[in-house]
């Protein structure tokens, strides 16, 4: 039961919410690599300086590849990256808080689908960190620090913030049909993201959920 349990977990992944029609017009979310490959047009949320690392960070379990010919999702909300956003700190780019969206679907899920995929124990691009490509190793996960308020490192728990980032990376294309919905902010962001996806013949739920924020 245990098992069954940690292979039906929730994923979280951020984006602009400008990035929601290329994203419908693509058919689904795809890797930073085909992105740019493609110039779709896509706003990036990402510090540069860690997307320089992620184009160089090869990945040594299958499906191998780097970590561009994955699209991220997180296991938890309210990421140091999105705090980076809310104060502004991300060079390049000009959004706020109130601008990025996630975009939800569960582990079990992506598995039924026969995506491929791997996930870490932390920040994929840190040395400390550990790959895995089997969700009974799901167990390997902090979740008490992904269910707890507060990541930041103390003396005490030294590496909770790199464990807080810990991320399940789907290979090359996650499907809309594949998504559970959406989670925005505020019922103004809730509007525009219907808007889209009306337009779009979408039909996915908008959540609005001030606790995933800051």
């Amino acid at each position: 039961m245990w098992v069954w349990k940690m292979k039906k977990r929730l994923l979280y992944h951020m984006t602009d919410y400008q990035n929601l029609p290329s994203i419908i017009n693509s058919g689904g979310l795809t890797a930073y690599s085909q992105i740019v490959d493609q110039k779709i047009d896509y706003s990036d949320i990402a510090h540069q300086s860690v997307q320089q690392r992620r184009s160089t960070t090869r990945i040594k379990i299958p499906p191998y590849g780097i970590l561009h010919d994955y699209v991220p999702f997180y296991f938890a909300t309210r990421s140091p990256m999105l705090y980076a956003i809310k104060n502004g700190n991300v060079e390049g780019y000009s959004g706020t808080e109130s601008d990025i969206i996630y975009i939800v679907t569960r582990t079990d899920i992506v598995s039924r689908a026969e995506k491929k995929f791997v996930f870490t124990d932390g920040h994929a691009i840190i040395y400390l960190t550990e790959f895995y490509n089997d969700l009974n190793d799901l167990g390997k996960i902090d979740w008490n620090i992904m269910s707890g308020e507060y990541w930041n490192d103390t003396d005490e728990y030294p590496d909770r913030k790199r464990k807080r980032q810990a991320e399940f990376l789907i290979n090359q294309f996650v499907e809309i049909d594949l998504f559970l919905g959406f989670g925005v902010k505020n019922n103004r962001m809730k509007r525009k993201v219907m808007d889209i996806l009306e337009a779009n013949n979408i039909d996915k739920q908008v959540i609005v959920k001030p606790d995933f924020y800051f």
